[in-house]
This record gives C-alpha cells, structure tokens and sequence, in this order.
C-alpha cells in the first residue's frame, strides 16, 4: 500500500494502522488517550451528521468541530489541524481522511476541507519520498501498538534520517532486528511520542537517538 495507510497488522493484531500526522493531529496538546477519544468524537459526529449525497453536510460538519475544538490547545497557532481526521474502520483502528475520494467518490470532495483537494492529495511527506519508504512502512507497522504510534513514526524524518546515517542507507535490511529493537526502546521511552507540531520541525536531538542506540547495543552484547 503505502506509508499513509499502512499493509500490515499492528503490534497487538488488533487492525491495520495508519497515519495522519499531516492533517495537524500532533499539533493539539493531547496525550494518546485523548488523541483517540478526539478521534471517536469526530467519527462519530461525522457519522451521524454527513451525507455525500448532500453536500452541505461536509462544510456544516466542518463548522461545528472547529467550534468544539477551538479550545484545545496548539502548540503552533499557524498549524491547522483538520477535523475531518478521523478512523476509517469499524474497528477503530486505522486514521484518515474522512472525505477521501476514495470514500466519497467525488474527485474534489477534499475542496470541502482547509487545504483543498489539490493540497490533500499532492502532498508527500519527506519519509513517504524517502527510498526505503518499504523498509520503514513495515518496521513502522510491526513495532507499532496503534495509529497514533505509527503516525508519530511515519512522520518521524529526523528520526529516520539519524537512523539512516547510523546504520547506512544500504544497509537498512542487513541490521533490521536491532532497528526494530532500537525503534521499541524510543517509544518506551517517549523520545517519539514527544509530538512534533509539525513532521517539518525538528524536536528529537541527535543525543537521544544515540543514547537508546548505545543502550541497545549494550543489551545485545
């Protein structure tokens, strides 16, 4: 499939994971708990209130999330954080855009949204362009537990440019075990939940990566 939505089960088996990162989610000052009841809310208002066939559900639905949502707090006032981020699944699981095409069957249903079709569906992350974007797509998925670890993963770049120069960008399959054991230590230790507001802006210092890269090493000698 691809980095967006991801072709594997997750950590716990319990669904497909995905990510959402560049529709702003990170940039709300939430913990994952409230990621996700953020997202239910969504879904389910989405739901209950939006039908394709009737156009102006989309836009009303849009003005009444931005009014509830206008109180959270941001860690960026010019990040948008688009409310038509929402699961995809019965199982609420897997994250996305609500008004795809995909799913509405109209081209240019995102033109409903902030950006704009144009926007949603021409942009590419910098991991999503990345070479190895397969390597990383599986590890991702496989150390993952949910969709807001591997949103936070997938939109990583400093994370996944360190670990290229680490390990060499050839060389990614050859040391795949310690990557896998390497990318489970970072997220037990919170050094990637520590949200970017934006997959563009570098919060993760090269010191902690090579703390946990140190400490993995030791644990396998």
């Amino acid at each position: 499939m691809s980095l967006c939505q991801a072709n594997q089960n997750s950590r716990d088996n319990k669904g497909q994971v995905s990510c959402g990162s560049c529709c702003g989610l990170f940039n709300l000052d939430l913990n994952t708990q409230e990621y996700k009841k953020l997202l239910r809310e969504r879904t389910d208002e989405f739901n209950e209130s939006v039908d394709f066939q009737v156009t102006h559900t989309m836009p009303a639905y849009r003005q009444s999330r931005e009014k509830k949502e206008e109180s959270l707090i941001k860690k960026d006032e010019t990040t948008y954080n688009c409310p038509f981020l929402g699961y995809l699944d019965s199982h609420q699981s897997r994250i996305g855009c609500m008004i795809h095409p995909v799913r509405t069957g109209n081209p240019k249903s995102q033109n409903f949204s902030f950006y704009g079709s144009s926007i949603c569906l021409g942009y590419e992350c910098r991991n999503k362009e990345n070479a190895n974007v397969d390597f990383w797509e599986k590890i991702f998925a496989e150390v993952s537990k949910d969709s807001i670890e591997y949103s936070q993963l997938s939109a990583n770049h400093p994370l996944v440019r360190r670990l290229e120069t680490i390990y060499g960008e050839n060389n990614l399959t050859k040391h795949r075990e310690e990557i896998r054991d390497l990318l489970i230590e970072l997220i037990q230790r919170g050094l990637v939940l520590n949200n970017l507001t934006s997959f563009e802006v570098d919060y993760m210092t090269k010191e902690s990566i090579e703390e946990c890269v140190i400490a993995i090493r030791e644990l396998k000698s």
